[in-house]
Parts: C-alpha cells; structure tokens; sequence
C-alpha cells in the first residue's frame, strides 16, 4: 500500500521535553538538512512515521510529495508503478514503513532502484531490528547500509516517563479548555509499561475524554485495560467494610457515596454543603462539619476525590466497590 500525504507534521508538533527526546528531536533536524538516507529505529508507538514527516517537511524536499509505503502489504506491481516509474518524475521523499515486511525479492527490486537513483530522498523505519534479520538471513545487508546512512533511534515512552503529563495534557486539551485529571489517575498512569508507547497513551486519552464529563478525568474513566494494570497492583484489601464500623456509620457512608456517584453522574458538584442539604431526607441528618469528617475518612482510603473549586468530591473505582459492600453488609444486619 502506498500513500501520497499531503498534512503537514513539523517538528514543533512533536512534544515532549525529556533530555533523551529532545537529543533525538534535534539530530533529526540537522538530518533534514541533508540529502542522505535516514533510518528511524523503534518500538511500536514511538513515532517514526511522524519523524519521517517532519524531516520531509523541514528538508530540501519538503515542497515536493511525501510518499508513503507500508512494506508489510506492497505488492510488486504497486512498488514498480509508483516506484520505479513515477518517483523519477519528481523530487520528494519516500518513506518506507516497516521495511523490516518487504520480501527479499523486493528488498532486491528496491535496492536496483535505489542504484539507478530514484531521485526521491529516502527515510525508512523499523520496530524490529533489522541486524537481527540480517543474521536470520531475512535482510540484505547492502539493502541495510543503503538505507541506514543516517540513524535516528527513538526512545520508548518508558524512558521519557515525564513527558507522559505533557503528552497526556496535549491530547485531551479542546482548544483553550483544559480537562483536570484527578492525582489518582496520574498514579494509575505512572504504574502503567506503555508497551505501545505514545500511540498508546493517546488511545488512552482518547478514551477518557470520551467517556469523562469533560471537566474531570476520574479513575472510573480510565481503559480497562489500565484498569486491570491497576488491579494488579493494588496492595490493599478494601473489598470488605471495615469490622469496627457500626451500622449507622455504614448507613452514613452509604448514603454519602451513593449521593455523590449520582451527582457525579448527573454532572453535578458534590459539595459539603450540598451533602448536608440531601442527608435530610434521609436517616441521618449531617452537618457541613460532620459531612466533612466522613469525607476526610473517605479520602483517605481512597474512596473519593475532592477536586477543585466546583468540581466537588468524586466517587472512585475503589469507592463503587466500597458502596455495594457497604449496602450488602445493612442488608444483612
């Protein structure tokens, strides 16, 4: 498959501050200055694809095509007609992605055209090393050194961990509203490998801001698969409520959480105040004061929230569970 992308990536849109990527960012300026080919090393996720575009549009040829190839699924027909009889015509970049896919028979096509010159500048990528398939017998070897003239290896997400709030903030922000993440969440983040790296993380936040109310993430937003990773990782046992509490406490807390997770639902602050008001009707009347004591107990044990201004106390994952055992144990005193 082969693709002619006309958008535009720069450098300026490839974030990120830790010392290991701005070191990469600023070697791949200095290669788009030149004419000679780049080979993009990494993980899956990192961001060869968006490197590649950004040293074609900051090079010499960045006014001319950028034509993409997903080696993995290029047939020969397809790599002769847009190869080898149009790339002639004009001056360019090629970008060969994942050119660990391409068969022998065409890694042998490729490096005759490279040979005759093809008059496109070449960048290629790999998330596999392509030494070891050399040593497979699966790779040219003069295929390689014609491709990997420039190397630029790109870091795995879990070697620029402090850039995961940068990137995070840059994903979920919607023109100039931003989105709380709530500290839990970042814990949860943290704890997390990211083996699909950057592309991962911003399936991630894609997904929270789908499923948030868009003012807050809570921990109930994240991927269920980070879900999981938490799990996981979990150290305490919050399964059951605590023995020593009596039944009007349970009953309290009860009430307490269950009013807050049907605020939080409804997009509605959970406030003190507002707590108070709602425990009226019910069997207990509490004070703002009382209210905040059994918010404090709450939060501690990571329960609830309390974020700021008005986005009031939120229920978390671990506080839904603590609800419905609350509820089985009054019903069965």
């Amino acid at each position: 498959m082969i693709k002619n992308l006309s958008h535009s990536i720069t450098f300026a849109d490839l974030i990120g501050e830790a010392d290991s990527f701005l070191q990469v960012k600023n070697r791949a300026r200095r290669f788009a200055e030149s004419a000679h080919s780049v080979y993009i090393s990494g993980e899956t996720g990192t961001g060869k694809g968006l490197f590649a575009r950004a040293i074609h549009h900051a090079s010499p040829f960045g006014n001319g095509p950028f034509l993409q190839i997903n080696c993995g699924a290029v047939s020969e027909e397809e790599l002769d007609d847009k190869l080898f009889h149009e790339a002639g015509q004009t001056e360019g970049t090629l970008f060969l992605d994942e050119v660990w896919g391409l068969s022998l028979h065409l890694q042998g096509r490729l490096l005759a055209a490279i040979e005759k010159g093809i008059g496109l500048r070449l960048i290629s990528s790999s998330s596999v090393p392509l030494p070891e398939r050399i040593k497979k017998g699966e790779f040219r070897k003069d295929l390689y050194y014609r491709l990997n003239v420039l190397d630029l290896p790109l870091p795995p997400l879990r070697e620029r961990r402090g850039d995961i709030p940068i990137l995070v903030h840059h994903f979920l922000k919607s023109g100039e509203h931003d989105i709380y993440v709530e500290p839990i969440v970042w814990d949860a983040l943290e704890q997390y490998e990211f083996l699909g790296n950057v592309r991962e993380l911003k399936n991630m936040a894609d997904y929270m801001k789908t499923v948030s109310d868009q003012k807050t993430i809570q921990l109930y937003d994240i991927p269920p698969v980070l879900r999981g990773q938490v799990e996981k990782k979990k150290t305490k046992d919050k399964k059951n409520a605590p023995a020593s509490l009596t039944l009007m406490e349970k009953e309290e807390f009860a009430f307490l959480l269950d009013t807050i997770k049907q605020l939080n639902e409804k997009g509605e602050p959970a406030s003190r105040r507002i707590l108070s008001e709602l425990s009226k009707n019910g069997k207990s009347e509490l004070t703002p004061q009382q209210v905040r004591g059994r918010l404090d107990y709450l939060e501690k044990r990571e329960y609830v929230t309390k974020g700021r201004g008005r986005a009031g106390t939120k229920i978390t994952l671990e506080g839904l569970r603590f609800l419905s055992s609350l509820k089985n144990h009054i019903i069965q005193e």
